[in-house]
């Protein structure tokens, strides 16, 4: 079986430390995937012979602001956009991570091709602090060697999916009485061609990954992702 190769686009803003999280997903994998770890739109380039592409990285124009440390943004290319669209339209899966589905304020298209994504005129967060977690009830491979857990995080609220995903949700954190989506998987989406997707939703800073079951739902949705024939609902 050949060794799958993961891309992650990982930067932007400075609360979510993304490319150290995921030098702690590559740590975690060993020899069992060929990592490649790169900050901003440059990730979405010669995505060719990549196995599954991972969104970390945060990068949008509300990065000058005083509160972001003033860095500077840049936008996709061209040649970037329609990298990263051609890889959403090729069937090969696609793994979402926390403020990853918020990049590209200014590149509408890249919104709407994403199963799950941020809407800056609706979704916001809930203060960090500590919230548990709650996997849902049926089996899924997502959900191999996970109990309820507690992490130390911020979760998104009024996230919004693609109106064409087929999607499941397999667990939830309850916030006085709301519940909101941690792990979601799904199929179908903006390309008649589009694979499969996993989107977790935990992930604010290192303290979140922390949690042990943090650790196993990466490697879960790496496994399941990277596997021929996963189904998403089961």
């Amino acid at each position: 079986m050949n060794t799958p190769c993961l891309r992650f686009y990982t930067g932007g803003l400075p609360m979510h430390p993304t490319t150290a999280q995921a030098g702690t997903i590559r740590d975690w994998l060993g020899d069992s995937a060929r990592c490649e770890i790169v900050e901003g739109p440059a990730a979405f380039e010669g995505l060719e012979e990549v196995d599954l592409l991972v969104m970390m990285g945060l990068h949008w124009t509300g990065m000058a602001a005083d509160w972001a440390k003033r860095l500077p943004y840049e936008s996709p290319t061209p040649a970037q956009r329609a990298g990263f669209l051609n890889y959403a339209a090729s069937g090969r899966p696609l793994l979402l991570a926390h403020g990853g589905i918020a990049s590209f304020d200014d590149w509408p298209v890249f919104a709407a091709t994403l199963p799950v994504r941020w809407d800056w005129k609706v979704s916001s967060h809930l203060q960090v602090e500590t919230y548990t977690v709650q996997p849902g009830p049926d089996p899924h491979p997502l959900l191999e060697g996970i109990e309820p857990f507690a992490v130390v995080d911020e979760i998104y609220v009024n996230l919004q999916l693609h109106p064409a995903l087929r999607f499941a949700v397999h667990a939830h954190t309850a916030y006085h009485g709301a519940k909101f989506p941690m792990v979601i998987s799904g199929s179908g989406g903006a390309f008649p061609g589009s694979g499969q997707m996993v989107y977790l939703a935990n992930g604010h800073d290192l303290r979140a990954f922390d949690a042990p079951e943090v650790r196993k739902l990466w490697l879960n949705a790496i496994a399941w992702l990277t596997s021929p024939g996963s189904s998403p609902i089961s």
